[in-house]
């Protein structure tokens, strides 16, 4: 941990690791700075992401909002796009990159292996369940059936999901769909090492910024052993 007299101490994070790692290369080259700089550093950082500013997060989407979208975009490829976002609790961004070699079916549940995702930059790949309701699952289907393994599965962009969004409830954008998806596996009793797995994130201090703070007093953090995990957000 890093503070200065009369302030909370920061817990190290990998982004304030690396900040400390940068003071160390400086120090050895002889143009040292100061832990209280490094400290400013980090939290200007982390109001840049909004990290520390909750109201500045995007408003999570709830069960009826996604309901109400999906109603509404039936048998369209935003309409897939959100589908799809909010079963794997999964960036809009993430969804559009998937190729139609990214999908297969399971016993009960579309497996996805997200290939080309911000939380893979060595695209090692990330393989989840998802569990679609029968009308989305064919409507997936149909798009890949036939089609070259590594063509993109949809061609619709942020722009338009996001308008989706907001035709249903204005504070809403993409990113909605993420937060809302982790609200709600948290609420139905998900372990958070479970939730971290379904959401790719890279360690449960990354997740929890998303997370309402009395939720996660009570959240049950037990892994989970199972190779696959499927999850049900569509009941």
């Amino acid at each position: 941990m890093l503070g200065e007299p009369g302030r909370a101490p920061i817990v190290c994070s990998s982004a304030l690791q690396y900040l400390q790692d940068l003071k160390s290369a400086q120090r050895r080259v002889g143009a040292p700075i100061s832990d209280s700089q490094v400290v400013r550093d980090f939290e200007r950082s982390l109001r840049r992401q909004g990290a520390m500013r909750p109201t500045r997060q995007a408003v999570p989407a709830t069960h009826q909002d996604i309901q109400r979208v999906l109603r509404k975009e039936a048998g369209s490829q935003v309409g897939l796009a959100i589908a799809l976002a909010w079963a794997g609790a999964a960036r809009v961004s993430d969804v559009t990159r998937l190729t139609v070699g990214d999908v297969s079916w399971e016993d009960g549940f579309v497996a996805v292996n997200w290939s080309q995702t911000k939380s893979d930059p060595f695209r090692l790949g990330v393989t989840t369940g998802l569990v679609l309701s029968e009308d989305w699952s064919a409507e997936l289907r149909r798009h890949v059936e036939g089609r070259p393994p590594g063509e993109l599965i949809l061609s619709v962009s942020y722009a338009q999901v996001k308008a989706a969004l907001k035709r249903a409830r204005p504070e809403l954008t993409g990113h909605s769909i993420r937060r809302g998806a982790l609200f709600r596996l948290l609420q139905k009793g998900l372990h958070l090492e479970e939730i971290r797995r379904l959401s790719r994130h890279s360690s449960l201090d990354a997740l929890v910024r998303y997370l309402p703070a009395g939720k996660l007093a009570v959240a049950r953090e037990t892994a989970t052993s199972s190779g696959l995990l499927a999850v049900n957000v569509l009941p």
